[in-house]
């Protein structure tokens, strides 16, 4: 026997069984079973190809008032015809707004608007696909093509106004592409979930909740849930519905779905997206503001194609009041985009002393934002396929192939057929988009080195007095290069804090601190993590170096410091910053006098169990009169830049929750 080759037939017949319902979705297309279906017409899949009508589809806005295009989708039974029309909220028009992923723009499908062929993106087509009445028709507003997204001056003027549109639509619909759920799954039923969410005890004993567990699973992975757009067109609407294939279901009833499968399984980490959403949405109900720094915090880790994005899409939501508005001017480079945020949070009411004290960490979070890059890669996940084992002891339910109703229904399986199903799917393999890693900044990449601030222009940030500059070590670039350096700087730690209660911790820390520089200096390559440290701020003292130094606090402490720092110099940092300035003393009223006499900067190590640069995370530390340590600098853009390069934490360069870290 050909062990070989049966072998072969084995690893062929689990990769059918294991991606079977994607091999029935494209049966199902193409009309090769006894279910109803359609056709994609023609999809083209030219790298270049537009997804959006061309510039001649739109009729012209009145931008006089407040105006915005509706699209009329057509009833019928076969092709796509829409009509789009201009209006303007004074004339109180009637519609639903559509929520959904963009998709790749690789591969795009045909459309009649206004009777002319254009493309739109495959998934915006399957969605109207399967929105449209056969008998009547459907109005919408669809970003995609209700905006001209080749007029760079139009979305300058329509994107601010998104929160209105999506407030004032009759409803929002979440696309959530082609997924019928199975036949066992009464959507009523769920819908009743809003007022009594069901015991875990009692779905377990439930066959039609084994059904749903992997339903819902593929509902909550899909792309949506990361986009950042969705986050103003969830959090606006009035009334929100879920819609996957023909079907839909209330917001609030997949919401009660989604809290009922994170009981059964408490490590399903990705429902924290659609718990975000409701929280945000409950918050605001609540009356509770969102302040544009707590929209980008909470929802930082989310997607979108254009980086301005991530800035514009919080614009409507933000309860900010400031005179410095932030234009959505795509035309702007993305400092120039990074300017107008912290003008904009330099001079917001709202919140102000909790603006002063995130001013450091949210000039570093923006410019990441704005710099991030992705990229699709392949995540293994493990897909609830064993809570089916529930029903008897030797069968096993499973979903089997969908009937003419586009549904599914249980089928009975034997229990050696149960081990084969879930050897076959025990990790779910899926492509996702995730965040690549980050180049070091530079300083010219963000600023204007060497142009003067005016005074009008100074951002205030407080921080917190840490300690002072006891002693100066070698520079880094020895201490790194050079084991004798090393040793040296070493021994003089060991004698300098001989006798003291604190002399082994300050070795042990000392040693924390060869090993936070060293892993951000592994190659030539990465020592540019070091290099921002470099004077990038003028010397205000005589300097025996022009290269960044080891030093010791007063308190406890080592770091690293940018030439025009001396002893007796005080060390501040900031909340949710590794970076911390070096302040030259000088004579204060009072303890929240602002002074603006910034001489260098660093980052310091503190005793801990962290292998980096300590990272203040107590707000209330930073409080006005809690410590007389507080300190309110002035300073100009590009102090604050330079200040602040490279060093946004590990939990901010990576995806993470979205949970909420206002911090009050």
């Amino acid at each position: 026997m050909n062990w070989t080759a049966v072998l072969a037939i084995i690893v062929c017949f689990g990769s059918i069984i294991r991606y079977y319902d994607k091999l029935y979705f494209y049966v199902w297309v193409l009309g090769l079973d006894e279910t109803p279906a359609y056709i994609l017409p023609n999809i083209h899949s030219i790298a270049d190809t537009s997804p959006f009508p061309s510039p001649d589809t739109y009729p012209p806005l009145n931008h006089s008032v407040d105006s915005l295009r509706i699209l009329r989708l057509l009833p019928g039974s076969s092709g796509l015809s829409c009509q789009l029309k201009s209006t303007s909220f004074g004339e109180y028009p009637r519609y639903r707004a559509l929520s959904y992923e963009w998709g790749s723009s690789n591969h795009t499908l045909p459309i009649l608007i206004n009777g002319v062929e254009t493309r739109v993106g495959k998934n915006l087509w399957e969605a109207l696909y399967h929105l449209r009445d056969p008998r009547e028709e459907r109005v919408l507003w669809v970003d995609a093509i209700c905006i001209n997204q080749h007029d760079l001056a139009e979305k300058a003027i329509v994107v601010p106004r998104m929160n209105l549109i999506y407030r004032r639509a009759a409803e929002v619909i979440i696309w959530l592409g082609p997924h019928p759920p199975p036949k066992i799954i009464n959507l009523d039923r769920i819908a009743w979930w809003t007022f009594a969410p069901p015991s875990i005890d009692k779905a377990y004993h439930q066959e039609w909740w084994h059904q749903a567990v992997p339903w819902l699973f593929d509902l909550m992975h899909a792309n949506y849930w990361t986009r950042t757009w969705i986050i103003q067109e969830v959090g606006e609407a009035v009334r929100l519905t879920v819609q996957f294939g023909k079907q839909s279901m209330p917001w609030e009833a997949f919401v009660a779905a989604v809290a009922t499968y994170r009981k059964c399984f408490p490590r399903a980490f990705w429902t924290d997206r659609v718990s975000a959403l409701e929280g945000l949405r409950r918050s605001r109900r609540e009356g509770e503001i969102y302040s544009f720094t707590d929209l980008i915090s909470v929802f930082r880790n989310s997607f979108c194609k254009v980086p301005h994005d991530k800035i514009y899409a919080f614009l409507g939501m933000a309860a900010d009041d400031s005179p410095n508005f932030i234009p959505a001017a795509y035309n702007k480079t993305l400092a120039q985009v990074y300017k107008d945020v912290m003008r904009f949070l330099g001079t917001s009411t709202i919140d102000r002393a909790v603006k002063e004290v995130e001013l450091v960490h949210m000039s570093a979070l923006v410019r990441r934002l704005l710099t991030r890059r992705t990229g699709k890669t392949v995540a293994f996940d493990e897909k609830p396929t064993s809570i089916l084992r529930q029903a008897e002891p030797y069968t096993y339910y499973d979903n089997s192939a969908p009937d003419k109703d586009g549904k599914t229904h249980l089928q009975a399986r034997t229990a050696y057929h149960k081990q084969w199903y879930e050897w076959a799917h025990m990790r779910h393999e899926q492509t996702i988009i995730a965040w690549l890693p980050t180049a070091p900044e530079r300083l010219d990449s963000w600023t204007d080195i060497g142009q003067v601030t005016p005074q009008t222009d100074l951002l205030t940030a407080k921080g917190i007095i840490v300690g002072e500059i006891e002693s100066f070590g070698p520079t880094v670039e020895s201490f790194l290069t050079s084991s004798d350096v090393s040793k040296a700087w070493q021994m003089t730690i060991i004698q300098q804090f001989a006798g003291k209660p604190s002399q082994k911790s300050m070795i042990a820390l000392c040693e924390r601190l060869h090993v936070v520089i060293g892993q951000q200096a592994t190659s030539a390559a990465s020592i540019d993590w070091i290099i921002p440290l470099r004077p990038n701020i003028e010397s205000t003292t005589n300097s025996t170096t022009d290269l960044p130094r080891l030093f010791t606090g007063s308190s406890g402490f080592f770091g690293i410091a940018s030439p025009g720092a001396s002893v007796g110099d005080q060390v501040v940092q900031f909340w949710g910053s590794s970076a911390a300035a070096i302040v030259r003393k000088g004579k204060r009223r009072s303890a929240d006098d602002a002074v603006d006499s910034v001489v260098a900067h660093g980052s310091i190590v503190k005793e801990g169990y962290s292998h980096d640069w300590d990272v203040p995370k107590d707000k209330d530390k930073f409080a006005i009169g809690h410590e007389g340590s507080t300190i309110r600098l002035h300073l100009d853009l590009n102090t604050l830049t330079a200040m602040t390069l490279n060093s946004v934490g590990h939990e901010d360069q990576n995806v993470g929750d979205n949970t909420d870290t206002r911090g009050r």
